[in-house]
């Protein structure tokens, strides 16, 4: 029996801003808060979109995307494509080529990037115990998701101040945007590496960490946030109408017995 599947374009888009002279003397005015401040939008970039994620009715683990075209660029493209138990990275940057595969379903947690086969918790690794931030090395190089509910930073470890890459979801059509700077030498390899670390972070599975890392990837998985929700209510709801209760002294519900 054929397993649903789906596939996406990831879109290549590049946006012009200010002069160079007006960007340049925005960046001496910088400070080493660069990331948390809203200067980056006179940044030269490159913008990658990925289109809406709807899960299946049948099953939530099976999701169809919305095709959206590709605008021809220097960067090229990518094709993401998955099903209930596999993700796959297509680069089709000179010749087409499989960049990465993930087995989800694998116990070993366990993906194929560049033809070599890696744990996801040890290539994507989180910098803390109580830290939902991740790194991964590129050649000599580390760099680090700084991440919130909504949106994240990529930082290298020998810039701190400067972000190399920023994700977002679009409010209005949940869409994820990803936004590589370009004053930053950011080559083929490297931008394989951010759009992978993105599909991974942006999953809502599990990288193998712990028990609570399928819950901390839900919460802003590239699924949309009413299946999040509805996910939840079932449990959660339950609790803390159960604890209510008992803060304001009355008896938890108890389960009806059948006549």
């Amino acid at each position: 029996m054929a397993t649903a599947s789906s596939t996406t374009q990831v879109s290549a888009n590049e946006y012009l801003h200010r002069p160079s002279s007006v960007t340049a003397s925005l960046a001496t005015s910088l400070s080493s808060t660069l990331v948390d401040k809203s200067s980056y939008t006179e940044r030269p970039s490159l913008k990658l979109s990925i289109p809406i994620i709807i899960p299946s009715c049948v099953s939530p683990n099976i999701f169809h995307v919305k095709l959206v075209l590709i605008n021809s660029d220097v960067w090229s493209r990518y094709h993401i494509s998955g099903c209930s138990n596999q993700t796959t990275l297509v680069s089709c940057m000179d010749n087409v080529k499989v960049a990465a595969t993930v087995q989800w379903d694998h116990s070993s947690h366990r993906m194929v990037f560049r033809r070599k086969k890696i744990k996801r918790k040890a290539w994507l690794q989180l910098t803390g115990p109580q830290n939902e931030s991740r790194m991964f090395t590129h050649g000599d190089a580390q760099f680090t998701w700084t991440q919130g509910w909504s949106s994240g930073h990529l930082i290298p470890a020998n810039r701190p101040d400067l972000s190399v890459a920023q994700w977002h979801i679009n409010p209005r059509t949940d869409e994820l945007i990803l936004e590589i700077f370009r004053e930053s030498p950011v080559e083929s390899d490297l931008l394989e590496a951010i759009v992978l670390s993105v599909v991974l972070l942006r999953s809502g599975r599990s990288l193998g960490d712990s028990q609570e890392d399928i819950l901390l990837s839900n919460s802003g998985s590239l699924f949309r946030k009413k299946w999040v929700e509805m996910k939840w209510v079932g449990t959660d709801a339950l609790k803390r109408k159960e604890e209510k209760k008992r803060d304001a002294g009355l008896e938890p519900d108890q389960p009806k017995k059948k006549k």
